[in-house]
């Protein structure tokens, strides 16, 4: 229905000025909703840049008792992957490698705290006294975005 059929009534051309003004009148986004809209458009990757836990010692029967107090873990998202070593020594430390080996950001979340450290050309990188409770691992991009990060694990 347009403005100029012939079937158009008094009252549907009421309507349609009080829609095209209602359209015309509008205020701009405010700025807290696009930024919303824009960090929920990250998500739609997700499952390309979550990493698969595939391997804990914590996790192994081994049937042997070791005198060792280092958990190992190893997250996989397609041909890349995380090997961590959690040492409860002194204080917590997590000791880690990139595979295949890149020199890049990698940051541990632990609740609201998100550490950071940079990993040598071998992938190597350590995190000193992480408190226990869940954390995850962030191998981060040259923009500043994942590229991939670990599920949620307690240490």
């Amino acid at each position: 229905m347009t403005a100029d059929d012939p079937q158009m009534t008094p009252a549907d051309e009421a309507l349609l000025g009080l829609l095209g003004a209602a359209l015309r009148s509008t205020e701009p986004v405010p700025d807290h909703v696009v930024a919303g809209a824009r960090a929920a458009s990250t998500w739609r990757t997700i499952d390309e840049e979550l990493a698969s836990l595939v391997f804990d010692s914590a996790l192994e029967a081994s049937g042997v008792r070791s005198e060792s107090t280092a958990r190992q873990l190893t997250f996989r998202r397609g041909d890349a992957e995380i090997e961590v070593m959690v040492l409860d020594d002194t204080s917590r430390r997590v000791v880690g490698q990139l595979i295949p080996p890149q020199s890049v950001a990698v940051h541990l979340t632990s609740g609201d705290r998100v550490d950071e450290q940079r990993s040598d050309r071998l992938g190597r990188f350590t995190f000193n006294a992480v408190p226990s409770g869940p954390v995850r691992l962030s191998v981060m991009g040259t923009d500043a975005k994942p590229m991939m990060s670990t599920e949620w694990v307690l240490f």
